[in-house]
């Protein structure tokens, strides 16, 4: 009975939300910091134009870059560019299909096992000559390896890596968002093709993010459609990847002592690009969900605030110099999300009772709100 009045008041408050606010995320120009900071308290998401690419009499590209920005390099990077800024090498995660931390289906293991991916360590050169060869036929390169590349390194890697060279060709934060959020706490850049893909999550941070090529389409919860999103519980493990042999296998992660239980956690069983359709007919209460799909191109911004979900696919773009196919490249910066006011404790109070609402499912309430703010794209 207690469950069933959880469920209605879970329900009442989707529908409390999408009367009050729009189901759409509008494209505005760069904000002054009291217009920012308006959109951070209401905590919606929003593109921002940062700036657009234009060509002058004889055809050459030129970039208008908004006023309020300081002109960046990166806006008009050609490939050797970006190759001449990194000489070292870098950890590039490897999968067999794009997906890494994702669940996946292990041969011998009854049911999905959430998987990190292999990791490589290679010149930016070489990453881009394996992305370039993806494209413009991904099945042609897929019959001669299987992996799959993507820079997708969430250690701030703009600060504390061998990319750190790169970060003098990007804005170092925005002078709308520091009056507002401060310096950000991590800035990471993203280098990969059409078959990389970030699976539902959310994260504890106030997020931009900046396309530089490409684009970037997300699928986009608010908090309050928590109780919408499939949880299961799940074992961890990771892929290994044979680069002699293009070949991957899949190892579980044991428990640090052998009377420990198996490590699990809980993660978001859904994959949006899906029909609705499909997902409702497997998990009824998606039904109540209200995603919002917004596609972040070339020069602009994404705000995502805080706490929000979302499902990230991405697409190629092209080089300025000559119009050859470049990888999606963004860069994000993560600024610490506020905990005081109510914002925080009333996303934690939604997961406790959406969690009485899964008490079948053995989850444990604080792993479900620490898991699912997961700190990736």
């Amino acid at each position: 009975m207690l469950r069933q009045v959880i469920k209605q008041h879970l329900l009442t408050l989707l529908d409390d939300y999408r009367d009050l606010n729009s189901s759409s995320t509008t494209v505005q120009s760069i904000p002054s910091a009291v217009e920012f900071s308006k959109q951070v308290s209401r905590g919606y998401p929003c593109v921002y134009k940062a700036y657009k690419t234009i060509k002058d009499d004889d055809g050459n590209a030129l970039v208008s870059t908004d006023s309020s920005l300081l002109e960046s390099p990166a806006f008009t990077w050609t490939k050797q560019d970006l190759v001449n800024l990194v000489e070292d090498k870098v950890e590039v995660a490897v999968t067999p299909d794009g997906r890494a931390d994702d669940l996946a289906s292990i041969n011998g293991h009854e049911g999905p096992v959430f998987l990190a991916p292999a990791t490589l360590e290679m010149t930016i050169a070489e990453l881009l000559n394996c992305l370039e060869s993806s494209t413009p036929n991904p099945s042609d390169f897929m019959s001669r390896t299987p992996a799959v590349y993507y820079l997708q390194s969430q250690n701030s890697n703009l600060t504390t890596t061998p990319l750190a060279s790169v970060l003098k060709h990007v804005p170092r934060n925005f002078p709308f968002a520091e009056p507002v959020l401060s310096d950000p706490e991590a800035i990471n850049i993203w280098i990969g093709d059409s078959r990389s893909v970030t699976s539902t999550h959310r994260d504890p941070y106030e997020n931009l993010y900046l396309v530089l090529k490409g684009s970037k389409t997300f699928t986009l919860y608010p908090p309050v459609d928590e109780i919408t999103l499939p949880t299961v519980s799940v074992r961890t493990g990771k892929y290994n990847f044979d680069k002699s042999t293009s070949s991957f296998s899949t190892s579980l992660d044991e428990s640090e002592t052998p009377d420990d239980p198996p490590t699990r956690i809980p993660w978001i069983a859904l994959d949006p690009s899906r029909l609705r359709e499909q997902l409702i007919a497997e998990h009824p209460m998606y039904e109540h969900s209200s995603p919002r799909v917004v596609t972040v191109r070339e020069g602009e911004i994404l705000y995502l605030p805080s706490g929000w979900y979302h499902h990230v696919r991405q697409e190629c773009g092209t080089w300025h110099e000559d119009g050859s196919p470049a990888p999606c490249i963004a860069v994000n910066y993560w600024y610490d999300m506020e905990y005081d006011g109510e914002k925080y404790v009333m996303r934690q109070l939604i997961g406790r009772l959406v969690q009485e609402m899964r008490e079948e499912d053995g989850l444990n309430a604080t792993q479900v709100v620490e898991t699912n703010m997961s700190r990736t794209e």
